[in-house]
């Protein structure tokens, strides 16, 4: 493949959460790595992060509020990005099924498409008003994305499985890349201390955030704090159940900038991460996860994401099945300081793996370099 690339994404690059955290990654990595990226985007409403320097970034003026903005999105960012690969004889890689359709519709052929999840099968699509004809129209849109790709990228090895038996491919044929995290985001912040009776959750608040987790938590005896910091779909949700319920230890902080946000994490005594279950739920790579692993925090985390399977081998985590009260294992841990302990060390160990720096090594090895 050439090593001029152009990297297209319908999210705003300078609000960092797992999807964008992904593609900065790829973009700087292999912009590290020699090559010519390009990384076609909605114009940013912020300061673009440091290891974008290497990266030429292509701003698109596009409405980015809503969904309802996303097919606009899509056809200016996946018309630019083929403009751009004309130009430079460029491979195009595609972030998100969606775009990847979109960009096939326009004539894009033989790009790699990098697939975060099922797009057709989310509750983004199957609430809105006449939901199951739009996910029909979008399971279309992603169909014309798979075909059309010449490498397929996932998420995770739960995720691989989805797509191969959703559209009948060779397991050989699609690429496992999981999330990860950056090494200079949380090296700053690794300490010592810890605030016991702290419980964090630290990241997008979606549809697959097991809320009555988190005020069951809340109420516990034991905890002194329970912070939730991000935001999204359920942040209404939490704040309502935090002043119906009296939850004076429930504290909903929003979205917090990561000099803010990772010292109140990195003194965590557990750190969470509770979720509905769906299959969509078990084939994500939750960006927090590998975060909190590098922090060395005791982990309770939801099965399903392959990732907590991982943790749980190496005893660096408590993974709770969907049938088990979730804040339960959270009182046993924090009753268990020896075992905190012994979690967070195991944590540090098997994070080395986690880094973005070992992920773009195997997206460099698929293009071949």
């Amino acid at each position: 493949m050439s090593r001029d690339l152009v990297i297209a994404h319908g999210g705003d690059v300078s609000h960092p959460s797992g999807g964008t955290n992904r593609v900065t990654a790829f973009a700087g990595g292999l912009a590290d790595q020699g090559f010519d990226v390009t990384l076609v985007v909605p114009a940013p409403d912020g300061e673009l992060p440091d290891r974008l320097s290497g990266v030429e970034v292509s701003p698109v003026s596009t409405p980015n509020s809503s969904i309802f903005d996303e097919p606009v999105r899509a056809s200016l960012i996946a018309r630019r990005a083929k403009n751009v690969a004309a130009r430079e004889d460029a491979t195009v890689q595609f972030e998100h099924s969606t775009l990847g359709g979109v960009g096939q519709l326009l004539g894009n052929r033989e790009y790699v498409l990098d697939m975060h999840d099922l797009a057709h099968s989310s509750s983004r699509y199957g609430d809105l008003p006449l939901g199951s004809a739009v996910q029909r129209a979008v399971h279309g849109i992603e169909s014309r994305a798979v075909a059309s790709a010449s490498e397929i990228v996932v998420v995770s090895e739960n995720m691989r499985t989805l797509v191969c038996e959703e559209w009948d491919l060779d397991p050989g044929a699609v690429t496992v890349i999981p999330n990860g995290y950056a090494s200079e985001t949380v090296e700053p912040y690794r300490t010592d201390e810890t605030v016991e009776g702290r419980v964090v959750f630290l990241g997008t608040l979606h549809p697959k955030l097991d809320t009555e987790a988190i005020f069951e938590t809340a109420a516990l005896s034991d905890v002194e704090e329970m912070i939730v910091i991000g935001d999204g779909a359920k942040r209404e949700e939490l704040e309502r159940g935090k002043v119906e319920r009296g939850l004076d230890d429930l504290e909903v902080r929003g979205r917090l900038p990561d000099e803010e946000a990772f010292p109140i994490l990195a003194r965590a005594a557990v750190a969470i991460n509770p979720q509905t279950r769906s299959s969509l739920q078990a084939a994500s790579s939750p960006v927090k996860i590998y975060y909190y692993a590098a922090l060395g925090l005791p982990m309770v985390l939801s099965e399903g994401p392959s990732v907590a399977d991982t943790l749980a081998e190496r005893d660096a985590a408590v993974v709770v099945s969907h049938e088990s009260p979730f804040a339960d294992r959270i009182a046993d841990v924090l009753a268990d300081e020896e075992g905190r302990q012994e979690m967070s060390e195991r944590a540090l160990q098997t994070s080395a793996e986690f880094s973005w720096d070992r992920r773009v090594e195997s997206l460099y090895a698929l293009y071949g370099a």
